[in-house]
């Protein structure tokens, strides 16, 4: 008999029928009756016999050393508990006796008419039946016992709902031999006993028949370059606008394998890499194979302890890093430094033919380091016949077209990134590399066909909308997948299939599968292993436990690595001798996962936890003797307790307790006392960021057990303090604290927030400080990394490194510019000067801004009869830019608080928000500077209705109807411009041109601009003639636009004439986020980032996808202006992550096609994006659109939809101007197919807010409301 002590026992749990498995009709109490063996007395009575072999049962089938079952004695017994622990020693009927013992204790002491106290769990129980009293009610399983003369009569009584027959079919035949072990094998240890049936081992062996024949020997690296053979030119890896094809990246693989043996790198050798992610770092992972090496991923973000740590372990013959000075952590060692930019610029040099090294199939490939209970990470070794093991499931379960574009999202230092980067390799599928997977909530343009990531990180996808449509398999590993967010996938997304996937590092990535095809019902299993891969749930004493029973996941097949890297005494005790019964090949090995599973009635396989200390949090795996041993390095800590506990919004998170009893302060090796913040420092010095405590929280002393160790279970049951508490703030004096705390909000939830906040204490995790660092970079201009979020973990903190990190960005550019030849301005330059003769544009200046630098460039001439240059003083037409103009004037007077961004505007300037029902608008200057004012004025700015002045066209407003509610849809006119000048001239009592000209224009150092349109020859010959292309002569032909200032009224559009270095001075206003080329800040940053802040989608646009306050958006990251007019056409295009923009100025129209290729010189993308997809029926479209200038007839034709356009003529009369076809267009909207073409652009039917059904029509930049 076991040990048992003080303690309660565990609440006692049996396999019972999964959750969303059909329960049998009119389920409830369920029978299984049998004659089973005689047993053998040898002095023990039979009833105590079969009580304690009943009892071993419970004891295997539960998996646990303590339990407690009910006994009861024919129709005089009461139903009382027996406590059992199950020992190595004792035999049977040594344990019979002692159960018999304690049985009669237990009646003594009982209270008649009381119910067992069975300590919770499920209620099972034991009775000595004399066949005349119905057994108890109340059990879930209940073994009645009774005398017979042929045999004792056995029935298991059972709840039908919780246990399938078949599993008490099998439980009888458990039960059954176990008895006739006992009476074979006569004094044999009762945990010894054999428990399963012959049938039953040869089911088990069958849910391990997964061998399949694959090409065992040969190496990773030969597979990938056969697969270059076979598709040399198809795309292989793609980063950013990189793309290496299939020849490219096998030629590039050769020359930097030859490279890395002209350093004396030789085959056998372990190369660490401490490189950040690019398409060349797939190309020297290749190489290292190529080379005959293996990679030791070490990422640069880890602690330096860490890092050297796993350096002196592995052995390393060299380590490739960025940078020229070697990493400090190598310190003076025999591992050699090796920058990558010397590896590289050697490889150029070397012949790209492969190697001649051979490379066996037990050659390593790579190790990866995980965690280890001692304090020190463990390195995995795996060889190139586990990977090629893996690939061959991988072959035989997924399509070409599932590894299209696979994700290559994870870190090198887990391995998930085997399969993301190798499947796809092998089967000439493209990796898409990203630096983690939630660049998917940022980039639309990656296209995966396959993601790869764990449950949480899927989460947040899902959450965020950033599962693509292109995803069609989706593969998540790493932690416990829940049914819930199986079923969210395949109704959010539009994917094909969900593999569930499990599997340590030790079997190579994957050992286990679990495909679904769609919602399911129960709760997701692990499936079954993977080809060439078996596995065992074993007990305690290395045996097979019965189907459905609780056993440790023992796994073994050619996926198995050798071992921990020179650590022979950790890989002895993981990987263990196969026993020659489970039918392994001979010589075989397995290895201790750790892991609690049970086999289903299915043959899948159910994870139910760890056995150990070890937890995996976000999908990494965490031993937490790890983090306590970190803990304890601080002088006077040793009573340390780290546990993995569920936060309310179901996250995990990792906590540690402090006691500080019988040991004082803990205090720093120089003495000094040491507080919580101390103690997480001194982690984050030793530790990774994905093992950081959320909380450490330091009490006096911490709970015991009865033998005196730290009482975990009343630890995880306590509520923790995440730091709600100490969430409260207001406004922000900082900017760029307030920025920080507006990413806090979008991120965790929080609508208020202090500077002293830990960003890890209200909900933060690796994951959301993946996407923090992302949104701060993109804010910085420079990259932040996760481990500088851990670094700062304060808002406070983490606004200080926002500022930093801008002044990084700033001084990295100067350093860049004056370093790097600025290959990218220049191909700018050339690209000006090939494609305006291309396509045939007189003349056109173009301004880049990059890497800190500025290169204005210039083609062509200003006209084709004078031949006079286009250079530096030449001035263009530039129409709406003074929308920009005049909403940074007006946001001036905001920060002076002179005008609300957000306050209704009409006692200000009532005559403009009258209308003519006699009602007044509550328009504010968002509104106005969003185009969403509810007004559409469009027919009388196209057609000039001769109004003098500003003044004149204010008036005329309150004659206009409203088409919509302030705010609530895009409609593009010159009302918000036209208003919002009438407004800066009433509160500054100047003219709205001189207020452009003091507010904006000399603070940029630009020429100040005419007052009055009768100073209109003030530019003279520098304005440029205009062009305009025609049909006819299929070319641009000559037009003049009369001499400009800024125009006075509507019908001038509000044009401005500029050279092309003063518009580039604008452009680096709005880059710097409103400070002017000299310093001076002229806008606060918040408000300079408002203006290019999406304030109103635009849809149906072929490349504006949103309005800002005067800048339009162009998709996530870039906002500017595309503006024509009098033949003259111009782009700025501002890009404020990279600090960044291209400006071109063509004295032609449309200069389309000049833009796109200026564009792609730089970026490698162009101008034209498809907007988002058609939502709405065409039928639904059908109806008449009218506004007082225009209206719009849409009809249901046979095949498409068809229309007729008319407009309102001067006398009142209506006249049709066009019909034809409407044809529904990539952007998302229309064209219109006519010959006449009149309305020469797109039409998109927008809904009415809160419907999918249309309301509105938008007819290129007029606007018109359904009427019927």
């Amino acid at each position: 008999m076991g040990d048992i002590s003080a303690d309660s026992p565990q609440a006692l749990q049996l396999p019972v029928r999964d959750a969303g498995h059909g329960v049998p009709d009119g389920a409830g109490s369920g029978t299984h009756s049998w004659t089973g063996p005689a047993p053998v007395p040898d002095g023990a009575a039979a009833a105590d016999l079969w009580h304690a072999a009943f009892a071993v049962l419970v004891h295997r089938y539960s998996g646990q050393e303590d339990i407690v079952l009910a006994r009861a004695c024919g129709a005089h017994g009461t139903p009382v508990a027996v406590r059992s622990a199950l020992g190595p020693e004792p035999a049977l009927p040594a344990l019979a006796r002692t159960l018999a013992a304690a049985h009669r204790e237990a009646v003594r002491d009982s209270v008649p008419g009381a119910e067992a106290d069975l300590g919770g769990g499920l209620r099972v129980g034991f009775l000595e039946s004399d066949g005349t009293t119905p057994a108890p009610e109340g059990f879930a399983l209940l073994l009645e016992a009774r005398p017979a003369p042929d045999g004792p009569r056995f029935t298991l009584h059972h709840d039908r709902a919780l246990f399938p027959a078949t599993l008490i079919a099998r439980m009888a035949a458990n039960l059954d031999t176990l008895l006739s072990d006992a009476a074979a094998r006569p004094g044999t240890p009762a945990a010894e006993l054999a428990l399963l049936s012959p049938e039953e081992h040869r089911l088990l062996r069958a849910f391990n028949d997964t061998a399949r024949p694959y090409d065992r020997d040969t190496p990773l690296h030969a597979l990938v370059e056969a697969q270059a053979a076979r598709t040399p030119d198809a795309p292989a890896v793609e980063w950013r606008d990189r793309v290496l094809t299939y020849r490219a990246l096998d030629r590039e693989a050769n020359r930097l394998a030859r490279a890395l043996a002209s350093h004396g790198i030789a085959p056998g050798s372990r190369i660490g890499l401490s490189l950040g992610r690019t398409h060349h770092t797939v190309a020297l992972l290749l190489a290292v194979h190529k080379a005959g090496c293996a990679y030791v991923p070490l990422d640069p973000a880890y602690p330096a302890d860490r890092l050297a740590a796993i350096a002196s372990t592995a052995d390393l013959a060299a380590v490739v890093h960025e940078g020229d000075g070697a990493p400090g952590w190598l310190g003076d060692g025999p591992v050699r430094a090796l920058p990558w930019r010397e590896l590289w610029e050697k490889a150029q040099t070397e012949d790209e033919r492969p190697p001649a090294v051979t490379v066996g199939p037990q050659d390593t490939t790579h190790l990866i380091h995980t965690s280890g209970s001692t304090g020190l990470p463990k390195g995995v070794v795996i060889g190139h016949r586990n990977v090629t093991a893996l690939l061959a499931w991988a072959r035989d379960t997924y399509a070409d077209a599932d590894l299209r574009r696979v994700l290559f999202s994870t870190s090198l230092n887990f391995d998930l990134s085997v399969y993301e980067l190798w499947a796809p390799l092998t089967r000439g599928g493209c990796v898409v590399v990203v630096d983690n997977v939630l660049a998917l909530t940022e980039d639309e343009g990656l296209r995966p066909s396959l993601v790869n990531t764990v449950p949480s990180a899927l989460n947040v996808l899902l959450q965020r909308g950033a599962v693509p449509s292109s995803t069609r398999v989706l593969n998540v590993a790493g932690e416990p997948l829940s049914r819930e967010l199986v079923n969210e996938a395949f109704a959010s997304t539009g994917v094909e299939r969900l593999y569930n996937l499990y599997g340590p590092s030790e079997d190579t990535t994957y050992s286990t599968w679990k495909c679904f095809t769609g919602p399911t019902d129960g709760a997701p299993t692990i499936g079954v292993p993977v080809h060439n891969t078996t596995a065992h749930l074993l007990d305690p004493l290395g045996r097979p436990v019965p189907l459905g029973a609780t056993g440790e996941l023992h796994l073994g097949g050619d996926g198995l690595a050798a071992g921990y890297i020179n650590d022979p005494e950790r890989t002895a005790a993981s990987f263990t001798a196969a026993p020659a019964h489970l039918g392994e090949v001979p010589g075989g090995r397995l290895y201790r996962t750790g892991d609690l599973a049970r086999w289903t009635e299915e043959g899948e396989l159910r994870f139910l936890g760890r056995r150990d200390n070890q937890v995996k949090v976000r999908g990494f795996r965490i031993e937490l003797g790890e983090l306590e041993a970190a803990l304890r390095g601080v002088v006077g800590l040793k009573d340390v307790a780290a546990l993995a506990v569920r936060a309310g919004d179901g996250d995990t998170r990792l906590v540690c307790y402090v006691g500080l009893e019988g040991w004082g302060s803990p205090r720093t090796d120089s003495g000094g006392e040491v507080g919580v913040e101390a103690m997480g420092a001194h982690l984050r010095a030793k530790l990774p960021h994905y093992m950081q405590p959320a909380r450490i929280v330091v009490e006096e002393r911490l709970p015991r057990l009865p033998n005196g160790k730290v009482d975990r279970k009343a630890l995880a049951a306590r509520d923790v303090d995440w730091g709600q508490r100490a969430v409260d703030g207001g406004a922000f004096d900082d900017p760029d604290e307030a920025e920080v705390a507006g990413v806090w909000s979008d991120l965790l939830g929080l609508s208020r927030v202090s500077p002293g906040v830990d960003f890890f204490s209200v909900g933060g995790h690796s994951l959301l400080a993946t996407l923090l660092a992302a949104r701060l970079s993109d804010a910085a201009g420079r990259s932040v990394r996760v481990a500088e979020i851990y670094r700062n973990r304060t808002l406070a903190e983490q606004a200080a490194l926002l500022r930093r990190t801008r002044g990084e960005a700033a001084r990295a550019a100067a350093v860049q510019a004056a370093a790097r030849p600025a290959q990218r301005r220049r191909a700018v330059a050339d690209t000006l000067r090939e494609s305006a003769r291309g396509h045939g544009v007189p003349g056109a200046g173009a301004a880049v801004f990059l890497d800190g630098e500025l290169e204005l460039t210039y083609h062509g001439v200003t006209d084709t009869v004078s031949g006079a240059a286009y250079g530096p003083d030449t001035r263009q037409r530039v129409t709406c830019v003074t929308k920009p103009m005049l909403a940074f004037v007006a946001l001036r007077l905001v920060d002076r608080g002179l005008l609300g961004l957000d306050e209704p505007l009409d006692g200000l300037l009532p005559q403009a928000f009258r209308r003519r029902d006699g009602g007044t608008v509550k328009v504010t200057l968002r509104h106005l500077l969003s185009h969403t004012s509810g007004v559409d004025d469009s027919y009388e700015v196209w057609h000039d209705t001769g109004l003098p002045d500003l003044d004149s066209y204010i008036a005329t407003l309150p004659g206009y109807g409203q088409l919509f509610e302030p705010g609530e849809v895009f409609a593009y006119s010159a009302v918000g411009t036209s208003i919002v000048a009438a407004l800066i001239e009433k509160l500054l009592g100047v003219p709205w041109r001189r207020a452009v000209n003091e507010l904006l224009l000399a603070p940029l150092g630009i020429r100040e601009v005419p007052g009055t349109l009768t100073e209109g020859g003030h530019y003279g010959g520098t304005v440029s003639a205009g062009y305009v292309w025609t049909e006819r002569v299929k070319g641009y032909v000559r037009h003049d636009p009369p001499p400009q200032t800024i125009a006075d009224d509507a019908a001038g559009s509000f044009s401005v004439c500029l050279t092309l270095d003063e518009l580039a001075r604008i452009a680096m206003l709005a880059v710097d986020d409103g400070v002017a080329p000299g310093g001076e800040r002229l806008l606060s940053a918040g408000l300079a980032r408002e203006m290019r802040t999406p304030q109103i989608p635009v849809p149906g646009h072929h490349f504006m996808h949103a309005w800002g306050l005067g800048w339009l958006m162009f998709g996530p990251s870039a906002f500017g202006f595309n503006s024509n007019g009098s033949g003259h056409h111009n782009f700025i295009q501002i890009f404020p992550g990279q600090r960044s923009f291209l400006l071109l100025l063509a004295n032609a129209y449309p200069a389309f096609g000049l833009y796109e290729d200026l564009l792609r010189s730089l970026t490698g993308e162009g101008l034209i994006r498809t907007g988002r997809p058609f939502e709405m029926e065409p039928d639904d479209c059908a109806g008449l659109y009218a506004s007082d200038g225009y209206r719009l007839e849409v009809l249901r034709g046979a095949e498409h939809l068809r229309y007729a356009y008319s407009e309102r003529q001067p006398g009142g009369a209506w006249l049709c101007l066009d019909e034809g076809d409407l044809v529904l267009s990539g952007a998302g909207g229309f064209s219109s197919m006519s010959e006449k073409n009149v309305l020469a652009g797109s039409i998109s039917f927008i809904p009415t807010p809160g419907t999918a059904v249309p309301g509105f029509v938008r007819i290129g930049q007029r606007f018109a409301r359904k009427t019927r």
